[in-house]
C-alpha cells in the first residue's frame, strides 16, 4: 500500500507561553501529522490540532512546550491615541 507523502509548509503565530498556535486552515486541512519548527531551535515539534473553521481559514495548534514567546494583544482603543 504506497501511500503518496505530501508536505506543505505555512506560518503561524503563538498566542500562549502553553504552545497554542493560531495557523491558516488549509495549511493544517487534511493533515495525518503536524510538525513545528520555531525559529532559532533545532527541536520540531509535534502539533494536536484543537479546532479549525474554514470558513474564515483559520485553526488552533498545540504544541507540547512551556515558556514560548508569545503574541501580545492590546485595546485597538489604545492605537487611536
Amino acid at each position: 500500500n504506497d501511500k503518496e507523502v505530501v508536505s506543505s509548509l505555512g506560518s503561524g503565530v503563538i498566542i500562549s507561553q502553553d504552545g497554542y498556535i493560531v495557523t491558516n486552515n488549509h495549511v493544517v486541512d487534511d493533515a495525518d501529522t503536524i510538525s513545528v519548527s520555531l525559529p532559532g531551535s533545532d527541536t520540531e515539534y509535534k502539533a494536536k490540532l484543537i479546532g479549525k473553521d474554514p470558513k474564515t481559514d483559520l485553526a488552533v495548534i498545540k504544541i507540547e512546550a512551556n515558556n514560548l514567546w508569545a503574541i501580545t494583544f492590546t485595546n485597538s482603543d489604545d492605537l487611536m491615541e
